[in-house]
């Protein structure tokens, strides 16, 4: 625009022409700032192995009789067959996305759910609850909706947590007063001491003879041949069984799943190896 025009438009209070530029310009600017209201951060990405809990009812009311029958179908498909194992789990293992693992056991006719985390042991009564079962205190909350729970130490966050078979096997025999739990493959066996001296070592249907469900209720424990190791030794069936539990890592040949303790058992000749926990009251 030439300087002469300028002045007369500045004269005569008329808006100035625009060039072709600035106008392009211009609406280039509208659209961006039309644009902005519609921007949305990016949303989070839910956790692969904590699927999302709904707080929002998704189901009708559960209540504690309905949640221990599905455990109960639940143990007795993956768990099957292995004489000594418990029918129905009588409590469950959580691993939750902080890195916790915590125990829960429902009080049987209480209405009540006991949470093991670490050394603490808490009684939760259970509330009412759109979806799920809830269990809930002045202190703690803890919401479990089938293999998924929520878990709160008010007034901080609440985190999420996943039921985890492994866990829930060694909770259960924890519940049953249970103080070392063994197993091993091919041929699967699983061997359970306590509550006090008592011994379980109990193979597969169909399996060998010599796993064929054996019970000592009272076999007491002697040290073992290396430095905290403990050995068992008995008779059943016209047959000598030596079980010797050590203080080694140990890595399921199967699963692949870590222990802190490995098992040796032997018996007419043969012999076992598998891994194990031992498990505080």
């Amino acid at each position: 625009m030439d300087p002469g025009t300028l002045k007369t438009a500045r004269a005569a209070g008329r808006p100035m022409p625009r060039t072709r530029s600035a106008t392009a310009l211009l609406l280039a600017l509208v659209a961006a700032l039309a644009g902005c209201g519609s921007l949305r951060a990016p949303s989070l990405p839910s956790l692969p192995s904590l699927p999302s809990f709904s707080r929002a009812p998704a189901q009708p009311p559960a209540t504690v009789d309905a949640d221990a029958a599905a455990r109960a179908r639940k143990a007795e498909a993956a768990g099957a067959g292995v004489p000594g194992a418990p029918a129905r789990l009588l409590a469950e293992g959580w691993r939750c996305e902080d890195g916790r693992t915590l125990g829960t056991r429902v009080l049987p006719g209480a209405k009540a759910v006991e949470l093991r985390i670490d050394s603490l042991r808490r009684s939760l009564p259970q509330v009412a609850s759109g979806s799920g079962v809830r269990f809930e205190d002045a202190d703690w909350l803890f919401w479990n909706r089938g293999a998924q729970a929520m878990l709160q130490r008010k007034p901080g966050p609440p985190v999420y947590c996943n039921e985890v078979r492994a866990l829930s096997l060694v909770e259960d025999a924890r519940a049953r007063g249970i103080t070392f739990r063994g197993q091993g493959n091919e041929p699967g066996w699983l061997l359970e001491v306590g509550p006090a001296n008592r011994v379980l070592l109990a193979g597969m249907p169909g399996g060998p003879d010599f796993l064929q469900r054996r019970e000592w209720p009272d076999l007491a424990a002697a040290p073992g041949p290396v430095h905290g190791s403990t050995r068992y030794t008995g008779e059943s069936g016209g047959r000598r069984y030596t079980i010797v539990v050590l203080p080694d890592p140990c890595v399921d040949d199967m699963s692949g799943e870590r222990f802190p303790a490995a098992v040796r058992i032997e018996v007419d000749g043969r012999r076992l190896r598998g891994c194990g926990t031992p498990i505080a009251p």
